[in-house]
């Protein structure tokens, strides 16, 4: 019984260790809330579409982005403005 419990401790701790990096890689500077303010600043009403949109945008891929661009674009975000708020959530 006490090895098993030390093998579950050896394991719990392994993988803290290993889930650690995966959880500081992720990009700091840019997020859905920065896609949503920019929005907001551009005068668009931030709600459940555009909250998805840049939900999605946040995934930090090429097809995210176009995800990103063609949900803002299809609720009425000007192309400009849904570039620049898709790229400050990617």
């Amino acid at each position: 019984m006490k090895m098993k419990k030390r093998a579950v401790g050896v394991m719990a701790a392994t993988f803290a260790a290993a889930a650690l990096p995966l959880m500081a890689a992720t990009p700091a500077s840019a997020d859905q809330g920065d896609c949503q303010y920019y929005l907001h600043e551009q005068g668009y009403n931030v709600g459940p579409k555009i909250e998805a949109a840049c939900k999605t945008g946040s995934e930090f891929s090429a097809i995210a982005f176009g995800s990103c661009l063609g949900q803002l674009l299809n609720i009425g975000v000007r192309g400009d403005h849904a570039q620049e708020a898709c790229g400050l959530a990617g």
